[in-house]
């Protein structure tokens, strides 16, 4: 039994250590990860490789003193493929206004930053376009 439990453990212990992190701002709404909804969560571990996590950006924009307004998008897709066991932290450029969010809704990407400090730019897609990229991908 005790054996058992060892292996239990070294294999969850295993397990962890080959996982990545993602970490996503409050505008962020992670809506699914790998084909599975409703995921709730702005901190993801997800395993080595491939995978593809469903967005949609949400905030809300005081248009004067007595009103407010939501600005969501479609929801958007990144595709990223993790070669290594890193935490990273995803970052949307600054958006301080609805013209801000509405550009960003427009050509939406991130930059993905690893502990180390190194980033990355990384475009999201539209629905349109992750057909589109899996279709001529075969």
């Amino acid at each position: 039994m005790k054996k058992f439990i060892s292996v239990i453990a070294l294999s969850i212990a295993s397990f962890s250590s080959m996982a990545a992190s993602v970490s996503f701002p409050e505008s962020l709404e992670v809506i699914g990860v790998n084909g599975l909804n409703n995921v709730d969560s702005r901190y993801l571990q997800l395993e080595n490789g491939q995978n593809l996590i469903e967005l949609q950006y949400r905030d809300l924009f005081e248009s004067n003193a007595e009103d407010s307004s939501w600005v969501r998008s479609e929801p958007l897709y990144l595709y990223i493929d993790l070669q290594t066991a890193a935490n990273y932290k995803a970052i949307t450029p600054k958006i301080l206004s609805e013209e801000d969010a509405y550009q960003f809704i427009n050509s939406p990407y991130i930059k993905l930053t690893d502990e180390g400090g190194s980033e990355k730019q990384v475009a999201l897609m539209t629905h349109s376009q992750l057909m589109t990229k899996l279709l001529l991908s075969k």
